[in-house]
């Protein structure tokens, strides 16, 4: 679960950037679908969560540099529905959705438009319910591969290299102790380009018997955002309407 600033951001890029390939993995790695797998048992058995039929998180945002804070909010429903939005000061509403079979974003830069490609690809993902038991499976392809970056003292982290059908492959890496998320490095696909970030995860906590993280913080080039989540609910009642491309403003 990326930021949805991160996608603000990235509607503003105006210059494409490739990320680095990761190098093919070591003999030395661990199997990928192992590492996945110790991950999915280190959060919490998915059956706490099977019962649900909607999930709805809130977050708090603040971007340092600019000195601001910002609220955004998801919600996601089985069949691959999904509905973010956030709000930046002087700058507007920022909307991307899915009803699982159209993909749309709606923002003051870019209008109202329907997503394909890669730009697609990435809501869908984030639309797959529960997916973090599963991202052998949500994911085109994984393949244990180096961390990108340092390891910090006293830490060893394990990452697989998470390919897309469509877009640039992410790199996540799990604390080898622990198992749980510790880093995401990948692009984040836009209509201007696609935009390098990286996203540290921190502050796991029980939300109805499976742990989630609280903290994330992203970097895209020069800008930092940190966001903690301020709220998770389950089960309430969003209307069909709230996924589907919406009528174009006259």
């Amino acid at each position: 679960m990326i930021a949805l600033l991160l996608f603000v951001f990235a509607s503003d890029a105006g210059t494409a950037v490739l990320p680095t390939t990761a190098a093919a993995a070591p003999a030395s790695l661990r199997e990928a679908k192992l590492v996945l797998a110790d991950y999915a048992k280190a959060i919490g058995d998915e059956k706490s969560w099977k019962k649900h039929k909607t999930l709805r998180v809130k977050r708090e945002v603040s971007v340092k540099a600019m000195h601001f804070t910002s609220q955004e909010e998801t919600r996601v429903a089985r069949g691959g529905k999904i509905f973010s939005r956030s709000e930046m000061p002087s700058m507007g509403v920022f909307q991307r959705g899915s009803d699982g079979h159209t993909t749309w974003a709606e923002d003051p830069i870019g209008g109202l438009r329907v997503l394909k490609d890669a730009e697609a690809e990435d809501v869908r993902i984030a639309a797959t319910w529960n997916s973090e038991w599963r991202l052998g499976d949500v994911y085109a392809k994984v393949l244990s591969v180096p961390p990108p970056v340092p390891a910090p003292a006293g830490q060893a982290w394990e990452c697989v290299e998470l390919g897309k059908s469509k877009g640039e492959p992410s790199i996540v890496c799990f604390d080898s102790k622990t198992h749980l998320r510790v880093l995401e490095k990948g692009v984040q696909a836009s209509q201007g380009g696609q935009v390098p970030y990286v996203t540290r995860f921190s502050d796991w906590r029980p939300i109805d018997g499976v742990l989630v993280w609280h903290q994330e913080e992203v970097t895209v080039g020069p800008v930092t955002m940190a966001g903690h989540i301020v709220e998770i609910a389950f089960d309430e009642h969003f209307p069909a309407t709230l996924f589907s491309l919406p009528k174009k403003k006259k």
